[in-house]
Parts: C-alpha cells; sequence; structure tokens
C-alpha cells in the first residue's frame, strides 16, 4: 500500500533558542543561484527558473548541480553558469514508471546523489524506491517496489524501504541509504544487493552500538568520506552520528533529545532537527540546520568535534544574501559541495537554491532616452562595465529577451530586434 507523503512534516513549528557566540566560525557569504521565493517549475536562467520545495542537492565532477525538486517529482539540472532544466520528471505528474527524461516519473523524491562516472541516484521517497539516472538520462529503478514498504534486504525489487530521505554514494559505487521511517541505515551494492548497516527497523531510539544494537529516530540525511566513514543527521534526536565501515555508531555532535543552537565541543553543541549534511576532503562536515534556520559546520580536532554556526540566524528565517549571520534561509534542507569546494545549500522554504560562490550575475537591459541601461544584483557588485566590443569570447546568446547572462567575464546583451545587439566586458574591480 502507498503511504502519500506529507510536506506538513517538512515545516516544523516551535520557539527558537536564541544565537550564541561562535567561537571557531568559518564565515560563509551566500548568495542565490537560481530559483526564487515564488514557486513553480519553469526552467531558464537563474533567479528565473521555479523550483517547488527543493529538498536535496549534489554536485557531479563537471560543476553540475542536480536537484531532488520534490513537490514538482522532477529532477533538475542546474549548469554551472545557472541554467536550470529539467532533467528527468514531468512536473506535477506523479509516478514510478522508469524512461527516458521526462517519460520517467518519480513520486516526492527527497534525497540525490552522484558517483564519479557521472551516475546519478534519487532517493523516490513515496514510491519507497532508489532510482538510478545515467548520464544521458535514462532513469531506472535499483532497488524497492514502488508502493510496497517495509524493511526487507534483498536484491533489486526484492529489497523494501519505508520513505528514505537520503543518499550518499562512495567510491566503490556503494549507495547509502537513510532510511526515515524504518530508522535505519541501508547499503545498496553495485549489484543492486540491499543489506540494513546500522539500526533496527521499526525500533527508533538514541543508543550507539554495531550494527543493529544501534538505533536512530528518522535519520534525515547521510554522507561519506574519503575513508567511507557515513555521518548521518538523526532528525529528531537532534544529533549527529557516526557510523564506521563496520557498521559501529557513535553520536559526535548534540544531544538525543535535546534540541537547541549552542556551538561548542561534541555533547555541548545543540541542533534543532538537522536534515542534510556533507563531508569536505579535509574531514569538515557542513550541516542544514534545518529547525535552526542555519548552516552549521563540525570540524575534528584529534577525537573531538567542534562545531559552529556559518550562515544564518538562529530562529531568524527569511530571503536574504549575506556573510555569516546576515544571511537568511527558510527552513534550508540539504547542502552540497562541488569539485571546487563551493557550498550549496537546498534552501526549501524559499525554493531555490544558494551558494558561497560568486554568482555570475543575470544583467537586465532596458532602454530609456534611446539609451541602454544595465542594472545587476548587489551579489555582482565586484564588477564593473568597460567599453562595448564587438566580440565576446565564450558569452551565451539568449535569443529574443531582455536578458543578458555573464559566461566567465564576458556577458551579451539581447539580440531583441528593437535594439542594436551589444557587446560588453566584465572585469573584476
Amino acid at each position: 500500500m502507498r503511504n502519500k507523503l506529507s510536506f506538513k512534516n517538512l515545516f516544523v513549528g516551535g520557539g527558537l533558542l536564541a544565537s550564541m557566540a561562535v567561537a571557531h566560525a568559518q564565515s560563509l557569504t551566500i548568495n542565490t543561484f537560481a530559483g526564487h521565493d515564488a514557486p513553480g517549475s519553469k526552467d531558464g536562467l537563474s533567479s528565473s527558473a521555479r523550483f517547488r520545495h527543493p529538498n536535496s542537492i549534489a554536485a557531479d565532477s563537471a560543476g553540475n548541480i542536480y536537484v531532488a525538486d520534490t513537490e514538482n517529482s522532477t529532477i533538475r539540472k542546474i549548469t554551472p553558469n545557472g541554467s536550470v532544466s529539467t532533467f528527468a520528471g514531468f512536473a506535477g505528474t506523479f509516478g514510478s514508471a522508469d524512461g527516458v527524461g521526462t517519460n520517467a516519473l518519480f513520486y516526492a523524491p527527497q534525497g540525490i546523489a552522484v558517483d564519479s562516472a557521472g551516475f546519478i541516484y534519487v532517493a523516490d521517497t513515496a514510491n519507497a524506491t532508489i532510482r538510478k539516472i545515467t548520464p544521458a538520462g535514462v532513469v531506472s529503478t535499483l532497488a524497492g517496489s514502488a508502493g510496497n514498504i517495509n524493511s526487507f534486504d534483498g536484491t533489486g525489487i526484492n529489497a523494501n524501504f519505508y520513505q528514505p530521505r537520503s543518499l550518499a554514494v562512495d567510491n566503490g559505487g556503494n549507495v547509502y541509504v537513510a532510511d526515515t521511517w524504518n530508522h535505519t541505515i541501508r547499503k545498496i551494492t553495485p549489484a543492486g544487493l540491499v543489506s540494513t548497516l546500522a539500526g533496527l527497523a521499526g525500533n527508533p531510539g538514541s543508543a550507539d552500538g554495531t550494527n543493529s544494537k544501534a538505533r536512530f529516530n528518522r535519520p534525515s540525511g547521510i554522507a561519506v568520506d574519503n575513508a567511507t566513514n557515513l555521518f548521518v543527521t538523526d532528525f529528531h534526536n537532534h544529533t549527529i552520528r557516526k557510523i564506521t565501515p563496520g557498521g559501529t555508531v557513535t553520536t559526535i555532535a548534540g544531544l538525543p533529545g535535546v534540541w537547541g543552537n549552542a556551538d561548542g565541543t561534541n555533547n555541548v553543541a545543540r541542533f534543532f532537527q538537522p536534515q542534510g549534511i556533507v563531508a569536505d576532503n579535509a574531514g569538515n562536515l557542513f550541516v542544514a540546520d534545518s529547525g535552526n534556520q542555519t548552516i552549521r559546520k563540525i570540524s575534528p580536532s584529534g577525537t573531538n568535534w567542534i562545531v559552529s554556526t556559518v550562515a544564518g540566524l538562529s530562529g531568524i528565517a527569511g530571503n536574504a544574501n549575506g556573510t555569516n549571520n546576515t544571511a537568511r534561509f527558510y527552513f534550508p534542507a540539504d547542502v552540497a559541495q562541488d569539485i571546487a569546494g563551493y557550498i550549496y545549500v537546498a534552501d526549501l522554504g524559499n525554493n531555490a537554491i544558494r551558494t558561497e560562490r560568486i554568482v555570475p550575475p543575470t544583467l537586465q537591459l532596458s532602454r530609456a532616452a534611446n539609451q541602454f541601461i544595465f542594472a545587476w544584483p548587489v551579489s555582482a557588485s565586484g564588477f564593473v562595465l568597460e567599453s562595448a566590443h564587438n566580440v565576446s569570447p565564450g558569452a551565451q546568446w539568449i535569443p529574443q529577451t531582455n536578458t543578458v547572462f555573464i559566461s566567465g567575464d564576458y556577458f551579451v546583451a539581447t539580440n531583441n530586434p528593437a535594439f542594436a545587439p551589444a557587446f560588453h566586458r566584465l572585469h573584476r574591480q
């Protein structure tokens, strides 16, 4: 029997604690990469694109960003220049069909991961399946049986999941699943063999231990480091857990059952319903601390883990770009990192993808008093306009629109037939 996903549990109410001082915080400057607070399913450039509650993001080795656009039941692709397209699924149409591109169907996908070969894996949450997408957009079902909810291990369709929420993939092509409502962490081999690595299905809790002796309470996010250690955001325990390759679970940050927003070391730190998590090459973790409206960083220090807040202000939701606590999020759901080391955030409530990258500005062209007037957002204030040029190397041509777009250090103006095409160059100050 299919269990329809309720989006109500994505927006958690309740009082939030005031922010504490940050001792070891790295500042992140947050910009909006794609999307807008108005929901929709439109493809396009940067802020002209629309999402509907994007829940998860992942980056490939070419710098493309893939988005599990949950309420559209689609997988979106964002190129490094901010161009958004629908990669798989058909907006507003729910289903479980395999196929190519928009012929495939999903049902409220909430997790996404990309392997080193560019294959994309999707936690198709309401279908209770794990899907696989080739770089060419061919969608197949790797494990699970659509609409059949259970906790059985097995191969392919013989395995079952219960609203899987998040995925991670290691260097060997093994996929790890935060099987949220089973309260377990599952492993899928490249051949589709599913096993339960940690936790006991149907038995929520917070106990550390090995394999089935460990307990989780709605694990929500999962990441893998270069040593194949797993890190899990344990949503209802308000903690961050670590799982060794052998399945031994420990709590590295937060205190089970106690929510808050304190920075600090190990169990002195507090989280409030953390969701997405990513591990960088230096062993640091970044967490979308959803209920706190913040992005947290967890850094190893010997046997300890030091938690700091790097973006957002606890208890204050919003949609502002800025540095550290001047940035605002609205229930950030996931974090990812690209090959260059830049952090991206799936800002669920704002229907947007945010990033610490300097976002190539989308400039608008208009005509007043027979002059072209160019304007660009505050995030692009580090650029100045130079004299016109006849050529614009690397520029992306956008026909029949009043939008101009940066590609590298150049941008190209509209070719709207009402005006003479203009090519200009930008450089950093």
